[in-house]
């Protein structure tokens, strides 16, 4: 019974993902050249992100952070707003225990969702979630290019960081230690 439900679960997460893919503006970033960016946080800045996340009352920080960042004014989930409650309730869900699992997988990583200031928010990233309003500071410290679908920031205890642009599944979540290192190498390069 239990490998019936996983089954379930695993079969209702791939159709959210193929359904959010598929419902993201053109202008998400597809080139894998293209969809990371890396770079390197100085110590001063590691610190004030640092004192920022401590104002969190839901995490304690970790070595390393993760950090989902949507965009106001985003449409990549406009072709949910039409369904059902029952269903936005079923998206929320999945969405947000696939992060819980993630973080259960991952004892030394802090696991954060963050929104820019604004109110034009699909219903989907609006309600259920537990995602924080940013001040300011995330965007102006990591997310300073607005992306369809958001972005993601992996920030390692060196201060080196990876964003995963165009990122409405949370894919930064699949993203190994080996994967991190391979992408920060690669991307620090060009």
């Amino acid at each position: 019974m239990k490998n019936l439900n996983r089954i379930k679960s695993q079969s209702f997460a791939f159709i959210i993902i193929a359904i959010v893919t598929y419902g993201c503006s053109p202008k998400l970033y597809v080139d894998e050249s293209k969809r990371y960016q890396a770079g390197t946080l100085t110590d001063l800045q590691i610190d004030s992100l640092h004192l920022f996340l401590k104002e969190n009352q839901r995490l304690a920080i970790k070595d390393t952070i993760i950090i989902k960042y949507d965009f106001n004014k985003d449409d990549c989930w406009r072709d949910l707003s039409y369904q059902n409650a029952e269903f936005l309730n079923n998206v929320r869900w999945a969405f947000q225990k696939n992060i819980l699992e993630k973080a259960e997988a991952r004892p030394k990583v802090a696991i954060y969702q963050y929104r820019e200031e604004g109110k034009s928010f699909s219903p989907i990233k609006s309600k259920g979630l537990e995602i924080e309003t940013d001040s300011g500071f995330l965007r102006k410290l990591l997310f300073k290019e607005i992306t369809s679908c958001g972005t993601s920031a992996i920030i390692l205890p060196n201060g080196k960081f990876l964003l995963v642009k165009s990122d409405p599944q949370f894919s930064a979540l699949i993203l190994n230690a080996k994967d991190i290192e391979k992408k920060l190498q690669e991307n620090l390069v060009k």
